[in-house]
C-alpha cells in the first residue's frame, strides 16, 4: 500500500511543489535543477515510449490469435507494419531520401489525410443538426454561419453590391473579431481554471484514481 499509494503522491506532491516554485524563484540554482529534471523527464518519457510500444503489440497480438475477433487481420497487419517500419529505419536511417521517410511520406502521410478528410462529413452532419432552427440560439448560430460561409466565397461580395448598405465581408469580420473572439477567451478562460483545479487535486492527492488505479481503491 505504501508503495502504490504513498510513494507516487509524495513524488507528485514534490514535482508539483517544485514546479510551482520554479516560476516564482528566478535563481540559478533552481534553473539548474530545472533543466536536470526536464532531462530526466524526456529519459522518463522514452521509457514510457518503449512501454506503450511493448503494451501495444502484446494487445494486437492477442487480438491476432483470437480466431473469433473479426479484426484479427487488421492486428496482423498493424504488428507486421510496426515491425517493418521499426527494421526499415534501423538499417536506411530516417534522414529525407531514405526508405523510411519516402514510406513515411508517402504512404503514411496520405492515410492520414483521408482519414482527417473522413472527419469533414462528420462535421457536416454535426453542424445540420446544429443548425436547425429549434431556438433562437440555434438561430443566432444559423444566421452567423450563413454570413461566414457566403463572406468566404465571391457570392458575398455579389449581393452586398446587389443590396446597398450591406457589407457581408465586414459583418463576418465584426463576428469573428468580437463574439467569436469572446466566446473563444471564455473557453480558454474556462479550460484554464478546469486544468488548474484537476493539477490541484493531482498534485494534493484528492484524486485517489490516479495513485491507486480507476476504482481509487
Amino acid at each position: 500500500m505504501f508503495l502504490k499509494k504513498t510513494v507516487p503522491f509524495l513524488i507528485t506532491l514534490g514535482m508539483g511543489l517544485f514546479t510551482f516554485t520554479y516560476y516564482f524563484v528566478p535563481h540559478k540554482l533552481m534553473q539548474n535543477m530545472w533543466d536536470m529534471v526536464s532531462d530526466w523527464a524526456i529519459i522518463i518519457g522514452g521509457g514510457a515510449l518503449a512501454v506503450g510500444a511493448v503494451s501495444m503489440i502484446r494487445t494486437y497480438y492477442k487480438k491476432a490469435m483470437t480466431k473469433s475477433d473479426p479484426n484479427r487481420y487488421y492486428s496482423m497487419i498493424t504488428i507486421v507494419c510496426v515491425f517493418l517500419m521499426a527494421i526499415i529505419g534501423f538499417i536506411t536511417g530516417i534522414k529525407p531520401g531514405s526508405l523510411f521517410n519516402d514510406l513515411f511520406i508517402h504512404v503514411m502521410a496520405p492515410c492520414e489525410s483521408t482519414m482527417f478528410s473522413l472527419l469533414s462529413f462528420y462535421i457536416a452532419s454535426a453542424a445540420f443538426r446544429s443548425f436547425r432552427l429549434k431556438s433562437f440560439s440555434a438561430g443566432l448560430l444559423l444566421f452567423s454561419a450563413i454570413i461566414v460561409m457566403l463572406a468566404q466565397i465571391p457570392t458575398g461580395e455579389t449581393i452586398s453590391a446587389a443590396i446597398p448598405g450591406l457589407n457581408i465581408p465586414l459583418i463576418k469580420t465584426w463576428l469573428l473579431n468580437y463574439p467569436n473572439v469572446a466566446a473563444q477567451r471564455a473557453i480558454l478562460i474556462g479550460v484554464a481554471i478546469g486544468s488548474v483545479a484537476t493539477a490541484l487535486k493531482i498534485i494534493l492527492g484528492i484524486d485517489k484514481s490516479v495513485f491507486a488505479g480507476a476504482g481509487g481503491k
